[in-house]
């Protein structure tokens, strides 16, 4: 019998090529005709000149912007805190986060922290209930991976350089506007870690152990639209028809881990993100390399969709084990495919390091992501993961 579950309805969204020219409607219908609006942005967007141009087009509608850019991959919760106080200081009515997970996740937590009494610490790992309100938002996703636009998590650094996490309704955004256009820039390094990002979103979530036939149909969904078009845009950046199914793949993956999680994947992947600061991509691709073939083999049954999903024919396969392998070797293969770096070498990360890996990896703020895997490791399970995560070449 299948479980009574419910969905709660995702972020509106609207896709479209050159969809960005039409924000400052947007802005008009959630902030009215003279809008206060601080668009969260980071230094390397603001070095394209985008982040202007938008906030060009909002004056020139009448509405009063400001800039905020301090923000770097794996954001802080002093640059959270930093925007909320922007916020409060120009009395913004609306915020436009700009960019990849890192501005977005800033621009819906400073959202919430900006009418609040509390720092953006006192969210982490849920240790206070975020409040009942914020300051509306629109998110314009620069990159196709965190599916952050879509989501109502965001995801940052403590000052004692802990990697957590803030859950809630009100990080949700109030539009989510995805334009193929403004991808185009990404570099191919980006395009593929952020893209694997979505890949690893979509496979966690639809073999989640609180996964439901929704969830399941936009993750597989996801799968295709990425794994069919992920080369394609790291060897022709330009192409906007890939690029707009890639953005397509990267929110469908965003709101099926917003039904349920992530998965042992991104525990390892938030791990080493908090030893080395490995880009947040990056981590969970190298994470999955390793766990997607020790879950198959305990669970083909869930892990064969996946592998129909990547693009594997079945008539290579004798049955649901050999044809969940032979998917684990497609994303290998594809992450390959990519240029993805494997050796954690270059990050100052080895064996050596098991111990403290597997350490924070079940840390309180990632074990839930373990617990949350339908295929549960032991003791010895993690340490052997960790090992083969970080031997890698």
């Amino acid at each position: 019998m299948l479980e009574a579950f419910t969905h709660d309805p995702s972020p509106s969204m609207s896709f479209g090529i050159d969809r960005l020219a039409r924000l400052s409607e947007d802005v008009v219908a959630l902030a009215g005709p003279a809008a206060r609006v601080l668009i969260v942005t980071d230094a390397g967007l603001i070095a394209t000149g985008l982040p202007d141009a938008v906030a060009a087009r909002l004056r020139a509608a009448g509405h009063r912007v400001d800039l905020f850019s301090e923000v770097r991959s794996d954001p802080t919760a002093a640059s959270i805190d930093a925007a909320a106080a922007r916020a409060r200081a120009i009395d913004a009515n609306l915020i436009v986060g700009l960019g990849g997970g890192s501005p977005l996740d800033v621009a819906k937590l400073a959202a919430c922290v900006a009418v609040a009494d509390a720092p953006a610490e006192a969210y982490a790992v849920m240790g206070r209930p975020l409040p009942d309100r914020s300051i509306r938002k629109i998110l314009i996703p620069t990159t196709s991976g965190t599916g952050a636009e879509m989501t109502r998590t965001s995801v940052y650094g403590t000052a004692d350089d802990r990697k957590v996490w803030a859950w809630g309704p009100t990080l949700k955004a109030d539009l989510s506007i995805l334009d193929p256009v403004v991808t185009r820039g990404l570099p191919a390094s980006m395009t593929a870690a952020t893209g694997l990002d979505a890949l690893v979103h979509a496979i966690e979530a639809c073999t989640h152990r609180r996964s439901t036939p929704v969830v399941e149909g936009m993750a597989l969904q996801a799968i295709r639209l990425v794994a069919g078009n992920l080369q394609r845009v790291v060897a022709e950046p330009g192409d906007l028809e890939a690029r707009g199914r890639m953005a397509l793949g990267s929110a469908l993956a965003g709101v099926a881990i917003d039904a349920c999680g992530t998965g042992i994947a991104h525990a390892f992947g938030h791990a080493l993100g908090t030893l080395a600061h490995v880009h947040h991509g990056r981590a969970v691709a190298l994470a999955m390399r390793v766990a997607l073939p020790w879950a198959c083999s305990a669970r083909p049954d869930l892990y064969a969709p996946v592998a129909l999903a990547l693009g594997v024919d079945p008539r290579v396969a004798k049955g649901e084990h050999e044809l969940a392998m032979v998917g684990a070797d497609r994303f290998e293969a594809l992450l390959r495919a990519v240029n993805l770096p494997v050796s954690l070498a270059g990050d100052g990360l080895g064996e050596a390091d098991v111990s403290r890996l597997v350490s924070v990896a079940t840390a309180p703020e990632n074990r839930p992501m373990i617990e949350s895997n339908t295929v549960q490791p032991g003791d010895e399970d993690l340490v052997i993961l960790a090992r083969a995560i970080l031997t890698a070449r």
